[in-house]
């Protein structure tokens, strides 16, 4: 924490002095991997509001499975949540990291391959309605630059509370420069959202652009403490004028923006 405390006092440091010679943030922060070399893949299951609680069952008896399969040095099984507010409520999402797409076609050919994987497929597969998957790559340079490891070295801490994770998707506009602009917009002024942010509820957990899907989208990974909690962060934040100039950049380039708050189940890695 001291380190991280830190690293963003120096962003802001660094940002408030060209700030004050009325010059612009000029630090680059978009690259081409990730803070853990790969890329992460995002699945979006909606299940059937009768088959929920069974699906949901299924799932936890064979978590061990799912843990040991997706286990490897270069494969790691990161998260499952379901949606408590702002979306389909009979929706899971669940993520993954690989370091290359080699890795991820060997890892699913293994998968695909064990019998007690097949077993819970068969159990589960009546209940599903649709399934969708992303891949996004992390932005290496602003978790470093303020501490953060990344989502593959991520350790959710033990919490009491009913803990929350928040999923904000930014739809950006078309273009190749946009996503890099977006970056830079927000690498700016993150030290001085967070360095704002005392309540210790709200943690950064990653930030991924799509490389595969619907391109030009953004999403941060937060966890709270408690969706209660959140609006503690959200109104600290507010008065952090570097993040509101630099949300005031992102509006331009930006289609649409919605949130949602995942509640992460009782078998997944991340708590």
């Amino acid at each position: 924490a001291a380190g991280q405390g830190m690293s963003v006092a120096r962003s802001i440091a660094s940002c408030r002095a060209r700030s004050s010679l009325g010059l612009k943030c000029t630090k680059k922060f978009f690259s081409s991997g990730s803070a853990k070399k790969g890329f992460i893949e995002l699945r979006q299951y909606d299940i059937a509001p009768s088959g929920l609680k069974d699906y949901l069952h299924e799932t936890s008896q064979a978590s061990n499975v799912r843990k040991e399969l997706f286990a490897s040095s270069g494969s790691k099984w990161l998260g499952f949540f379901t949606t408590e507010i702002g979306g389909n409520l009979n929706r899971m999402f669940h993520m993954y990291w690989y370091q290359d797409y080699e890795t991820r076609d060997q890892i699913r050919a293994k998968v695909a391959s064990n019998d007690a994987w097949k077993a819970y497929l068969n159990k589960v597969k009546p209940f599903m309605i649709e399934q969708n998957n992303m891949v996004f790559l992390e932005a290496t340079d602003i978790l470093k630059d303020v501490g953060l490891k990344g989502a593959v070295d991520y350790e959710s801490p033990a919490s009491k509370s009913l803990v929350s994770y928040e999923l904000r998707r930014y739809q950006l506009k078309l273009g190749y420069h946009i996503v890099p602009q977006f970056l830079k917009s927000y690498g700016c002024g993150l030290p001085d959202k967070l360095n704002a942010d005392d309540s210790g509820a709200s943690t950064l957990v990653t930030l991924l652009y799509s490389d595969c899907g619907t391109l030009n989208t953004v999403l941060e990974l937060w966890r709270h403490e408690s969706i209660e909690r959140s609006q503690d962060s959200r109104k600290a934040s507010r008065n952090a004028e570097g993040w509101k100039k630099s949300i005031a950049e992102i509006a331009e380039i930006a289609n649409s923006f919605d949130n949602q708050f995942l509640r992460p189940t009782a078998f997944s890695p991340w708590k």
